[in-house]
């Protein structure tokens, strides 16, 4: 379950304010809304290849079973073991099919992405379409006319956190401050 947070987006004297970071209207390059949905089909696809393995490796272990003579020592008698191995394969097919379901049960969440024009980004999630898409033309049109435009609103974030600035570091930790050739 994604984690809830409340986050006020205002408009005033040009300046769009995400939470606590503030985003001048002039520098906003785009707004707009993305939807992001669970992978269900690759969730389908991994609950399938390993109930195959699963089924496979149960056919081979009841094989094998077969094969050995059981004499009832130290690793017990054909019936506990098979018994034992049944017992895993029930666990392991519930353990994948629950997590089939969880994933199946994932709702869709829609993103309101706001890019500057320089690297920074922000970004909000919401289980409701209407109200990230609201957001964008609210910004769009503080854009536009940003003496009459105005706004204050509260968005329930789905994400951690929205993702505010970020730092990009092109190269590894250690080649700061070397000289190339050094």
């Amino acid at each position: 379950m994604a984690k809830r947070t409340v986050i006020v987006v205002q408009v005033a004297r040009g300046i769009l304010w995400v939470g606590g970071e503030a985003y001048p209207l002039h520098n906003i390059a785009r707004a707009t809304t993305i939807r992001i949905e669970p992978d269900r089909k690759a969730a389908v696809w991994r609950f399938i290849r390993y109930a195959v393995i699963l089924a496979i490796l149960t056919v081979a272990a009841f094989a094998v079973s077969d094969r050995i003579e059981w004499s009832g020592g130290e690793y017990g008698n054909e019936q506990d073991v098979m018994r034992g191995v049944t017992i895993v394969v029930l666990v392991l097919a519930a353990a994948f099919t629950i997590q089939l379901c969880l994933v199946l049960a994932m709702r869709t969440y829609y993103a309101l992405v706001i890019e500057t024009s320089g690297t920074p980004r922000a970004v909000l999630v919401s289980a409701d379409w209407r109200e990230v898409g609201g957001l964008v033309h609210q910004i769009t049109d503080a854009i536009s006319n940003p003496q009459a435009a105005s706004f204050r609103t509260e968005i329930t974030n789905f994400y951690n956190s929205h993702i505010g600035d970020k730092i990009n570091q092109i190269g590894g930790v250690g080649n700061t401050g070397k000289r190339v050739g050094s």
